[in-house]
């Protein structure tokens, strides 16, 4: 028996090898394509100057050294655009899964009535997305949430005749988010700062502010049982597990510039809420309101009547006028609150 050298030619078999290299190869192109894209086509922003960005920046109503990045980029946040709305049967089917329920009892949602029909905004999904723009009861709205102001704010979202779908800006003034109207092209656009409810850059335009609630899911599905609710993004499932701002809240870090800071012993961390009356508001601590509360949760302030009726576990507030109806508020942190609105003070609580 002889010795032979075995050599692989093309017609021999190495086009086996040449086709899978090429496949794998296609594989893999197919794979990382889409970071690929995402690197190179890349929105406005460098994480180091505001004019990156490319918001117009004329008329700027905040102090050009308190606006700062907040993100890389535009958009980071994955701004809702096309909600998935889940109806009372749909919500009670995903409840029923034991692994992953869609909200439990004591989970935190914004509760909004418009013109006869109710949703709740699961507070887990705004940690994630911040923006949600919906349509309720015809009227086109937007939930705008900013975790490191713990300011929540809901505003209709037409402007004149268009119906307008707002995103985050990656920018933020005096501690709070600043947003923008998405149009086809980019650049130029104005922004808005959501703790002051107007526009911070060119022509001067106010948003109409929505009544809503935050309280936890039990309280609001028990008054509205047919209520409606924001459905999740699939994708994602892990970012919605591990967006809880909690660790935040209990720090004394502020992670943006803000002047000026209260001067008062508070905490400049407390969760407040905003009672807006006839043009006015009006601060109550949420701690403080939890000391001076009946055991029933309940509070009638007797300067302005309003009932509040407040929980501890989760921390929220429902506020009600003289007439039963929900009253129009705003909560937030108070070091944020304060730092856009200079002139507020802690309304002093009795019972009385």
């Amino acid at each position: 028996m002889t010795d032979q050298n075995i050599r692989l030619t093309f017609r021999g078999g190495g086009w086996v090898l040449v086709m899978t290299g090429i496949v794998l190869l296609g594989i893999v192109a197919w794979a990382i394509a889409p970071a690929v894209l995402r690197m190179t086509n890349l929105p406005p922003g460098d994480n180091q100057t505001i004019e990156s960005y490319k918001f117009d920046l004329s008329n700027l109503q905040i102090s050009r050294d308190l606006v700062v990045p907040a993100m890389r980029h535009r958009n980071m946040s994955p701004v809702v655009t096309e909600p998935i709305i889940l109806s009372p049967e749909e919500i009670k089917q995903r409840n029923s899964s034991k692994r992953d329920p869609l909200v439990v009892s004591k989970d935190i949602v914004v509760g909004i009535t418009m013109n006869g029909e109710t949703r709740a905004y699961p507070l887990h999904f705004l940690h994630v997305h911040e923006i949600v723009n919906d349509t309720l009861g015809g009227v086109p709205i937007s939930i705008i949430w900013h975790w490191p102001s713990g300011h929540l704010a809901v505003f209709e979202r037409t402007i004149g005749s268009s119906d307008l779908q707002f995103a985050n800006s990656g920018l933020v003034g005096n501690g709070g988010m600043l947003f923008y109207p998405l149009q086809e092209e980019v650049g130029g656009e104005q922004l808005f700062a959501s703790m002051l409810g107007r526009s911070m850059s060119g022509d001067d335009v106010s948003l109409v502010q929505v009544p809503h609630d935050l309280v936890s899911w039990k309280n609001w599905s028990t008054q509205h049982p047919n209520t409606t609710a924001l459905g999740p993004n699939k994708q994602l499932k892990k970012r919605y597990r591990k967006a809880s701002p909690e660790l935040y809240f209990r720090t004394e870090k502020i992670y943006f510039p803000v002047a000026q800071m209260p001067e008062s012993e508070l905490n400049p961390k407390t969760p407040i809420i905003v009672l807006h009356i006839d043009g006015s508001d009006f601060v109550y601590s949420i701690p403080a309101l939890l000391e001076v509360a009946g055991d029933d949760g309940l509070f009638q302030d007797p300067n302005n009547f309003h009932a509040f009726t407040v929980q501890d576990n989760p921390m929220t507030v429902l506020v009600q006028n003289p007439q039963g109806q929900n009253a129009l508020t705003s909560t937030a942190l108070w070091f944020a609150w304060h730092a856009n609105h200079p002139d507020a003070t802690i309304t002093s609580l009795s019972q009385e």
